[in-house]
């Protein structure tokens, strides 16, 4: 490969490369601003907790996603196909239309004008490629993405996972290998963002996003529409090249890569809007965002999980010693579906409760949604003690109007005696004793810690 760049031209757009490029050009618009009303009829601080870090609004930003994305549980190939044959029929339209306004034109002034459109289509592409990826990109560097499993996951069975949870759980345990694909994705989202480097970060790209896209296929982890879209996307960008790459690979001959020369615009605060534009994205998208996902990181906290600390001495497994439903003791057994047979309590506000007990399987993959996302077999609740009244308050996570109310003494450390009444208003007594129990996975991580 020869050393130089050259200046991508396309002297002579054929008709079927106008229709393309403005085919492209609609479906890169099209799937960066939010279209549909349920983005903007969504609780942005129920999804975002945008009150006490509005700093999250890049976050909504970032995931605008097209209406394709979320429906039929993100692979909703049909709507995606629609919307690309929708953009095709656009596409055609719009060059014939031009060409009967513009026939009385010469061609190097229709050329000058695709030139222009294609500026625009390569912007559109790699910002939006950069907007979404940035999210994805700083949130493992500092590893919030991909939690390490809690404490309630550490005691579900290894069945009651579907298999995206797991694969979201087993990244998590290995926070090293998730900085390390962060950096990558980082990498790759910085060198698109500039013009002589976005060849490279494409490429780098489409290294990240292939595997992801199979790894959502064979996980059914939920983010296979979106990966592809943004496979799709970085594939475009190295369209224009696509015949020196075939020289390059195929027959084995000397190749220079094209790049975008920036506008030259002639009036000077147009030039020196763009320089701003393109720093004061760098800086808010990357640096601003990383400075607090690095803070969110440090305090222990992923937008994953639940935000609200939990008390500190409640944190737990804890062994169901007696239960009470109206005053009646019933004994354990695996297969009793109202006694408690265990309870966690987080390190964050959330008490979880196993049950043996028919689940409906939640697989929405949504903000902080990870406790009961993917999984059965135990109920979550979040909870507010109030210390002095020795009461909590039980929100189901999964139902919020689902509420309860109970008193609790602890006689020793490690005890826990519960009172009150369960949402069927029965009334119920729970024993609860804290078991110091180990776990490998946790163990193996705070020894690296430690060192």
């Amino acid at each position: 490969m020869s050393n130089n760049t050259t200046e991508f031209a396309a002297p002579n757009w054929k008709t079927p490369q106008k229709v393309l490029l403005r085919t492209f050009t609609i479906y890169a618009a099209v799937t960066i601003i939010p279209l549909i009303p349920s983005f903007y009829q969504q609780d942005f601080d129920a999804g975002f907790s945008v009150v006490n870090y509005p700093w999250r609004w890049l976050d909504v930003i970032s995931q605008n996603n097209p209406w394709f994305f979320s429906s039929q549980g993100g692979k909703n190939y049909f709507g995606w196909f629609i919307t690309l044959v929708v953009c095709l029929i656009a596409g055609t339209i719009w060059t014939f239309a031009e060409k009967q306004v513009d026939k009385n034109k010469n061609v190097l002034e229709g050329t000058r004008n695709d030139n222009k459109l294609y500026d625009l289509f390569f912007v559109l592409v790699r910002y939006q490629v950069a907007l979404r990826m940035s999210w994805f990109a700083i949130a493992k560097v500092f590893p919030v993405q991909m939690p390490f499993p809690t404490i309630s996951q550490l005691n579900t069975n290894l069945g009651d996972f579907t298999a995206g949870k797991l694969y979201w759980l087993t990244t998590g345990v290995s926070p090293f290998f998730e900085v390390f694909a962060g950096v990558f994705e980082l990498t790759a989202t910085v060198l698109i963002l500039f013009r002589r480097t976005t060849t490279l970060g494409a490429l780098m790209m489409i290294a990240i996003l292939l595997p992801i896209w199979f790894v959502n296929i064979g996980y059914d982890a939920g983010v296979e529409l979106a990966s592809l879209h943004l496979l799709l996307l970085s594939l475009l960008l190295l369209a224009k090249d696509a015949d020196r790459f075939w020289a390059l690979l195929i027959q084995h001959q000397q190749a220079a890569i094209s790049y975008i020369k920036p506008p030259a615009f002639s009036q000077q605060w147009k030039k020196q809007a763009r320089l701003v534009f393109k720093i004061a994205f760098i800086f808010v998208f990357i640096v601003y965002r990383g400075y607090h996902y690095e803070h969110l990181y440090a305090a222990g906290k992923t937008f994953k999980l639940p935000l609200d600390d939990g008390i500190k001495s409640f944190i737990g497994f804890y062994k169901v010693n007696d239960f009470k439903l109206n005053g009646q003791s019933i004994p354990y057994s695996p297969n009793d579906s109202v006694r408690w047979q265990n309870v966690v309590f987080e390190k964050f506000n959330t008490i979880s409760i196993k049950v043996q007990k028919p689940f409906k399987l939640n697989t929405q993959n949504k903000i902080r949604t990870t406790e009961y996302y993917g999984n059965i077999g135990r109920l979550f609740y979040g909870y507010e003690a109030d210390t002095v009244k020795k009461t909590l308050l039980l929100k189901n996570r999964a139902d919020t109007t689902e509420k309860v109310v109970l008193s609790y003494q602890i006689p020793f450390p490690g005890k826990f005696i519960l009172k009150g009444l369960n949402e069927r208003r029965d009334s119920i007594y729970i024993e609860l004793n804290k078991v110091d129990k180990q776990y490998p996975l946790a163990l193996k991580r705070n020894s690296k810690a430690a060192d």
